[in-house]
């Protein structure tokens, strides 16, 4: 596989509050993924998890679906996934 198969970014989900934004971030770690936690001023929460290395670009599909079911669990929602640009 080159290096051009690989992905690598963000995968954002939105929480009405700090505590359930915390919680699925907890969450979120414990199955891998490196996570912040940020105030979006009056819309919320978002986590912003990551992988810590580059995979594969089927895999940002199955990741989306953790992160969707993590953040339904505590009453978020994800919004996407923001791939980052390489040179």
């Amino acid at each position: 596989m080159s290096h051009f198969d690989l992905s690598s970014g963000a995968f954002r989900t939105r929480f009405a509050d700090e505590s359930a934004a915390r919680a699925a971030a907890r969450d979120a770690r414990s199955v891998g993924f490196v996570v912040d936690v940020e105030q979006a001023g009056e819309h919320g929460w978002l986590t912003v998890s990551r992988r810590r290395h580059p995979f594969a670009q089927d895999d940002a599909v199955r990741y989306a679906g953790r992160l969707r079911t993590i953040a339904g669990a505590h009453g978020g929602e994800y919004e996407d996934y923001v791939e980052e640009q390489h040179l």
